[in-house]
């Protein structure tokens, strides 16, 4: 069984693009530690213990290709 991970906060720095490659990263050692790709952004932040801030109005953080992106909510 993999260690637990440790909780990282991604904190609202207000550069939309840094926070998506914060949480990018964030998922890239997720899959790493638990040779799990998550079916969704919401199992992900489940399972990772990581915080993030809110998405931008109107928006929601989803997993495309691997990476985290904003979609349309």
């Amino acid at each position: 069984m993999p260690p637990a991970p440790s909780s990282a906060i991604i904190a609202d720095t207000g550069d939309v693009n840094a926070t998506l490659g914060k949480l990018s990263l964030e998922l890239r050692k997720y899959v790493v530690r638990t040779r799990t790709v998550p079916k969704s952004f919401e199992e992900f932040i489940a399972k990772s213990n990581v915080q993030v801030p809110p998405a931008p109005a109107g928006k929601k953080y989803a997993i495309q290709d691997q990476v985290i992106v904003l979609v349309k909510k």
